[in-house]
């Protein structure tokens, strides 16, 4: 009786054993964001019944933060968390376990936006950030009802002229999301008005003025001008533009200087009617006048005078056609300079 009191004491003692190591302490968790909670599922596997369940959430080694099979917790920090837990059965054997708890960053979404000129595309520049790893998805809303948009760095053209709520909502890989709405405004272009004071060419000495009508932020020409009034006295190809919302407009302005042509007189005249040379011409009349002009015949008798000569003898002697042949003129103008020289009548 003695053995077989013995090999009874013997089994008994391994089952306890065997039920020491059957037991299994686990346990799930949920993925959370900073600021969610994270469900903690005990999942032990056990000979008997589970009489006790304790966690430590703080990972300092006492089960003493929560008890039962299902906590929600929220940790104070995004980052890795130390987490335990204990099971006691009710044969008194007791099974911890660890875990490593990832708490996810949430982004921090931002974007900035270019040309809100209509008419064209508006440039919206991703500018959101994440502390640990990069943002996964973009999803972007426009305000105007059109189709979202998943690109990290879009365009957009809006048909109207009107202010627009734009967001942009930036999504972690484990799901964090973070939203920022702007208020985008598509303004008109402005519309350029110029006023010019001469002609596009002109000769060395003269200049053209530009003024822009209107009022604009600010308004700038390509050579380096800025202001209103623009004043250009070489040639080359200036553009102005003008300022307004952030929009602009522009216009290109040719500019040619020719050099001075030789002053002087003509030397003859074809008054016959035909528009080429009918006129007697001082060149520059209008740069070294007034003028004072004598015409004399060959035998030094005076045919035509002016005090103040304007470009417009057709060779005439009290309003009769003169004879074709050789005159002689003086010519005498505000820039002190005297002209001599003949001029011959050709019919």
């Amino acid at each position: 009786m003695k053995n077989g009191s013995a090999c009874l004491l013997s089994i008994a003692f391994m089952l306890l054993v065997f039920q020491a190591n059957a037991q299994e302490a686990d346990f799930t968790y949920t993925d959370a964001c900073f600021g969610q909670s994270t469900m903690l599922i005990n999942t032990s596997v056990t000979f008997d019944s589970i009489v006790s369940v304790k966690w430590d959430l703080n990972g300092n080694l006492l089960f003493n933060d929560a008890s039962g099979d299902t906590v929600q917790h929220e940790f104070g920090a995004p980052g890795n968390h130390t987490v335990g837990m204990k099971i006691v059965t009710d044969s008194g054997h007791q099974k911890a376990v660890y875990k490593q708890i990832f708490i996810g960053y949430s982004p921090v979404a931002a974007f900035s936006y270019s040309n809100t000129c209509f008419g064209e595309e508006t440039q919206f520049t991703n500018q959101s950030s994440l502390q640990d790893g990069e943002i996964e998805d973009y999803i972007w809303n426009f305000g105007d009802g059109s189709p979202e948009s998943y690109l990290e760095n879009p365009t957009h053209f809006f048909n109207t002229t009107d202010v627009y709520n734009v967001s942009l909502k930036a999504i972690s890989p484990l799901g964090c999301a973070d939203s920022i709405t702007n208020i985008v405004s598509i303004t008109e272009q402005p519309d350029l008005i110029l006023e010019f004071s001469g002609d596009t060419s002109f000769y060395e000495g003269d200049s053209l003025i530009v003024n822009v009508i209107g009022s604009y932020d600010s308004i700038k020409c390509s050579d380096g001008q800025w202001g209103n009034t623009y004043i250009f006295t070489k040639s080359g190809l200036y553009t102005i533009t003008a300022y307004m919302d952030g929009c602009s407009a522009s216009q290109d302005i040719p500019v040619t200087v020719k050099e001075l042509p030789g002053t002087g007189v003509m030397n003859v005249i074809t008054p016959n009617g035909d528009g080429h040379n009918d006129r007697w011409k001082i060149f520059l009349l209008e740069r070294i006048g007034p003028c004072s002009v004598s015409v004399f015949n060959k035998w030094g008798r005076e045919v035509f005078s002016s005090l103040s000569y304007d470009n417009s003898w057709t060779g005439t002697y009290n309003e009769s056609p003169l004879q074709e042949g050789t005159y002689y003129y003086i010519v005498k103008c505000a820039n002190e300079k005297v002209y001599k020289g003949p001029v011959n009548i050709i019919r």
